[in-house]
């Protein structure tokens, strides 16, 4: 076989959910089977890796570091911001059509183990947005796992400044430790509409270490 066969195999098996088998398989497509489909794969992938720019207000996906489509729509309700983890769960709560503010994407969540932590994260910004007092409601919408929860208490504790703002997270609908962007819209739709308050409390928590 190849060296520039076996080349473009491996670099396929490190895309995310790539096995082996259909690492190879998609190389003989785009080697042998359909080589102009592989030529145009390959301009769209350079043309998106020299245009594709995060947002300067949300971090989500933009042109050429200008305002993404939805920070730019002045139809949107730019009072309400919805916290996400990845810029992948925009597109699947939009699908949804329960959303119609803005976004605010972290980048990841806090998590020890793989020693990231609040400055790894877009959260600084995020605290900037909201001392700006433009925004009266944030809404998290991060994973229902450990990670997720403990983002969340974070942002509660430590970067929200007001407690005149609204603080809400999505509700019931996804299951305990479920990746946002892998629900369909109906069950993302459920879990917004049913968001609950999710404001300041007495109890004490412990600080992120």
């Amino acid at each position: 076989m190849s060296k520039s066969f076996e080349r473009l195999k491996n670099a396929l098996k490190k895309l995310p959910g790539l096995g082996a088998k259909s690492a190879e398989r998609i190389a003989l497509h785009m080697a042998l089977e359909d080589p102009e489909h592989a030529r145009e794969i390959a301009h769209a992938i350079t043309s998106a890796i020299e245009s594709t720019s995060p947002c300067p207000s949300c971090y989500g996906l933009s042109e050429n570091g200008e305002l993404c489509q939805i920070c730019a729509n002045l139809a949107r309700d730019a009072s309400a911001v919805c916290v996400v983890e990845k810029a992948s769960d925009i597109e699947a709560i939009e699908k949804s059509g329960a959303w119609r503010g803005r976004y605010h994407v972290l980048g990841g969540k806090l998590s020890p183990l793989r020693r990231i932590g609040p400055d790894n994260l877009n959260l600084a910004p995020l605290k900037k947005r909201i001392e700006s007092g433009e925004i009266s409601e944030i809404m998290l919408a991060l994973s229902n796992d450990i990670e997720g929860e403990a983002t969340c208490h974070y942002i509660r504790e430590h970067i929200i400044s007001s407690r005149k703002l609204r603080l809400t997270r999505i509700g019931f609908g996804l299951p305990s430790g479920s990746q946002l962007g892998f629900a369909d819209s109906v069950t993302i739709k459920s879990a917004l509409d049913s968001r609950k308050d999710f404001g300041f409390q007495h109890e004490k928590h412990q600080p992120y270490i």
